[in-house]
């Protein structure tokens, strides 16, 4: 609840000190005289801008909540609006969020927390003598299936598998080249020794071609040799002849140790085809893990603790999924039951409201509620939605789009009264809330605002004397003018200054 609310410059507030009983608190005064504008103070502190300020201006107000105390302090200028909670600066959205939760101002008859349907299912909760204690046991159940759900649809383990899949094969193929630095120059040596027999039995077939190919050497001699012979049989005593023998001799001779050293030289074409693979390929690795060996070695290191982790983390994976299923399967059950639940306090809390609305003289006015199902929520599987109808023949919709005024202040306040002790927020603000009844019906309204008061704080604004009656602290605002300027003030009155004020809020009696 709000304990004190100081402020200074607003607008033509110049100073506001005053301090709130913890029950019921009204503020009256004449028309014009300033009560909007301590609407617009309260509205501040949601961190609402302000259209009548042109100074600069300071809020500061108390808040008690859960034994706990909160100060709320605001600078405001034309342009901006500052806010520090217990001396630490806040954003404006923080600065809603926390006195949203503190403080709800129907303003023109919309409740900011039952303008929310979001809200309508914890009203009907915080009702029921039964549903808290099954969704605290849900609750075990789901936090725990938000933390599974949570590590199923990460990123890595949405594509787990596939990337085992390929580290597995990135480790495979590594390991099948990988060598050691000494395997490796061994396999360049043999592969530059069997490159160059390959190189030598090439120019060996040369040399055997250009002996006994076509045109070679061994025709050429035979032809040399065919003419020796011919001049032989004219001179007998050729000095070269024995000459011309020893070559072809000697060519034979050659032929012969060619022969036997191309078959002396071991050589395997499919040995070299082999060596040459292993090369590309190990070159490969090192074009795309690292220059040395060692670094593709590193790589392969790298790859197995990676595998070894996501493999863990795969077996993890298939227990979550098996435990998600067995927590999805339970939840249901714990959500059927408190969609059951729930559906009784929400008629019976329907019926209450119904009540009051006759109670509050709105005869024509009909609440009722749907119940949707849901995706699991932290409460549950369902939702409820409070719908209605303030006229006969017109179609029930949701509260939350029901035109605001007076008529709809009256609705919330049947609500409220029907949670009564059990409202989920310390401070409840109205305005208008009078707006077209009478004084039979004030009365009633004054009765129900009492009621909820004995548990929830409450501060309204109100034109009607019955409400002002039963208020806890009675506050007046006045208007006043000096040195033609014109200035507003807020003061508790109590004693006789209250009685005349009341009965000066009812008005002159005609006389018969």
């Amino acid at each position: 609840m709000i304990l004190e609310l100081h402020a200074k410059n607003f607008a033509l507030f110049d100073d506001i000190d005053i301090e709130f009983s913890d029950k019921m608190n009204v503020i009256t005064g004449e028309s014009g005289s300033g009560k909007s504008l301590f609407l617009s103070v309260l509205k501040s502190l949601l961190g609402e801008k302000n259209e009548f300020l042109t100074e600069k201006s300071e809020i500061e107000s108390r808040f008690l909540i859960d034994d706990d105390e909160f100060v709320v302090n605001l600078k405001i200028s034309p342009s901006r609006m500052n806010a520090r909670l217990n001396g630490e600066m806040i954003t404006l959205a923080e600065l809603k969020k926390y006195v949203g939760n503190w403080m709800d101002i129907h303003n023109q008859g919309i409740s900011q927390i039952l303008k929310d349907p979001k809200n309508h299912t914890k009203f009907v909760d915080i009702f029921s003598s039964t549903v808290p204690d099954r969704i605290k046991k849900y609750r075990i159940f789901y936090d725990k299936y938000v933390e599974i759900l949570k590590f199923i649809n990460t990123d890595e383990s949405a594509n787990l598998e596939v990337e085992i899949e390929n580290i597995s094969q990135e480790i495979e193929n590594i390991e099948k080249f990988l060598i050691s630095d000494d395997e490796y120059n061994a396999i360049k040596d043999e592969y530059k020794k069997q490159s160059g027999i390959a190189d030598i039995l090439r120019t060996i077939k040369e040399i055997e071609y250009m002996i006994s190919g076509e045109n070679g050497i061994e025709f050429i001699m035979g032809l040399v040799l065919k003419d020796v012979r011919e001049i032989e049989k004219i001179d007998g005593h050729l000095p070269f002849s024995q000459e011309s023998q020893g070559i072809e001799e000697s060519l034979a001779e050659l032929k012969k140790h060619i022969a036997d050293y191309a078959n002396s030289l071991e050589f395997d074409q499919e040995k070299l085809y082999e060596l040459e693979e292993k090369i590309s390929q190990v070159e490969k690795l090192r074009r795309r893990y690292g220059s040395k060996l060692s670094d593709v070695n590193d790589k392969l290191n790298e790859l197995k603790s990676r595998y070894e982790k996501l493999n863990e983390m795969n077996v993890k994976l298939k227990k979550a999924r098996e435990e998600f299923d067995t927590l999805a399967e339970e939840m249901k059950e714990l959500a059927f039951e408190i969609k059951e639940m729930r559906k009784s306090a929400a008629d019976e809390l329907v019926k209450r409201i119904n009540e009051n609305l006759q109670d509050l003289l709105m005869k024509n006015a009909h609440i009722s509620f749907i119940q949707k199902d849901t995706d699991f929520t932290q409460d549950g599987k369902d939702q409820i939605e409070f719908t209605g109808s303030m006229n006969p023949g017109m179609p029930e919709i949701s509260i939350s789009k029901i035109a605001s005024g007076g008529e709809i202040s009256r609705l919330y306040l049947a609500i409220e009264s029907s949670l009564s002790s059990k409202l989920p927020i310390p401070t409840l603000v109205f305005d208008e809330i009078e707006t077209g009844i009478g004084p039979r019906t004030s009365d009633v309204v004054a009765m129900k605002m009492k009621e909820i008061s004995k548990h929830t704080q409450i501060i309204v604004i109100t034109h009607m004397p019955q409400i002002a009656a039963a208020a806890d602290k009675h506050f007046k605002v006045q208007k006043y003018q000096s040195n033609e300027n014109t200035y507003s003030t807020i003061d508790e009155i109590d004693g006789k200054e209250r009685q005349a004020e009341i009965k000066e809020m009812f008005g002159k009696i005609p006389s018969k």
